[in-house]
């Protein structure tokens, strides 16, 4: 099948593309892959968003008129009866592509971020942030760049400190197919932390699986089965074995989760994993802006006599 592709003057035909072809360069748009740590995130995600467990929280965001964003958080333990929070603002300055952030909490730590985006190079993100801690005079900073087109996402950093820690990670992608390695070296150390991975996503579909350092491995899937369900499962274990000849499948990890939308914004989710802990949340949308969200999570292994534990969030957004 030849389709004849005319520009919008109507002036000028050009070659004859067949369907794929077209297909191609119009329905199905390029995308720059994910960064390393962002791969395997859909199912991430399903076992932790919604839950939290043991905790009171609070979530506030607002934009003011000038364009700057603040984010409050507040989390209130139910065991020590602690209360924690954090308090961040953010201003784009979008003609010169710079991002302003600056963050504090109760910990009395101050953050600081300044990032670059896109305005030297296309696909270029340039950031240096910054911490310090008041009461006993630790600082330290980081430097950031990362350079993304079609089919790669590289991302550089680098610890600005006397014992640094130099990170790299390089994520390739085509057609749907994903591989990465990232490595974080340890330069006073000398001790280097390493992983590989390969995934394959589309619209429904995400696959990922990792190995670590020849020690952990993860496999995760994420698949939207309908507009109202998404479901995931985990298989890992975790980078822990002290022996080499340790068996790669020894103390497997898993878990199922699930998603469920119902009618009038308000959602389920449902999650088990191998050690038996179940977990149950629900999430209703009380009116624009404002979602209510309970979650726990069951030891059912010790049911009558288990650490259950229970929690509430509430967001505010305006």
């Amino acid at each position: 099948m030849e389709i004849l592709v005319i520009q919008h003057s109507c002036k000028k035909i050009l070659k004859p593309y067949n369907t794929l072809e077209l297909y191609k360069l119009f329905i199905w748009p390029k995308m720059a892959p994910p960064v390393y740590a962002d791969l395997g995130k859909l199912a991430r995600d399903l076992f932790k968003r919604g839950y939290h467990p043991g905790l009171w929280q609070l979530d506030c965001k607002t934009m003011t008129s000038s364009g700057i964003e603040f984010f409050t958080t507040g989390f209130a333990s139910q065991d020590a009866s602690k209360v924690m929070g954090s308090l961040q603002s953010k201003y784009n300055i979008e003609d010169y592509g710079i991002t302003l952030t600056e963050r504090w909490n109760t910990d009395n730590l101050l953050y600081g971020e300044i990032a670059h985006k896109d305005k030297l190079l296309e696909g270029l993100l340039l950031a240096l942030e910054g911490r310090f801690q008041p009461s006993s005079g630790d600082k330290s900073g980081k430097f950031l760049a990362r350079y993304a087109q079609d089919f790669f996402n590289i991302l550089g950093k680098c610890d600005i400190k006397s014992d640094p820690i130099i990170g790299l990670s390089l994520v390739v992608g085509d057609k749907g197919f994903l591989a990465g390695a990232s490595t974080d070296v340890d330069i006073n150390a000398e001790n280097v932390h390493w992983s590989v991975a390969l995934g394959w996503t589309n619209d429904q579909t995400t696959l990922h699986g990792e190995l670590i350092n020849a020690k952990g491995w993860l496999v995760s899937l994420f698949h939207k089965a309908t507009d109202q369900i998404d479901a995931a499962i985990e298989l890992s274990q975790p980078a822990t074995r002290t022996e080499v000849e340790d068996s790669l499948f020894k103390d497997i990890n898993a878990g199922i989760g699930m998603v469920y939308r119902l009618e009038g914004d308000a959602l389920i989710r449902a999650k088990i994993n191998s050690n038996a802990e179940l977990g149950l949340g629900f999430q209703q949308k009380l009116r624009d802006g404002i979602t209510m969200s309970i979650s726990t999570v069951l030891d059912c292994k010790h049911f009558t006599d288990g650490d259950h534990k229970f929690g509430v969030g509430l967001s505010l957004e305006c």
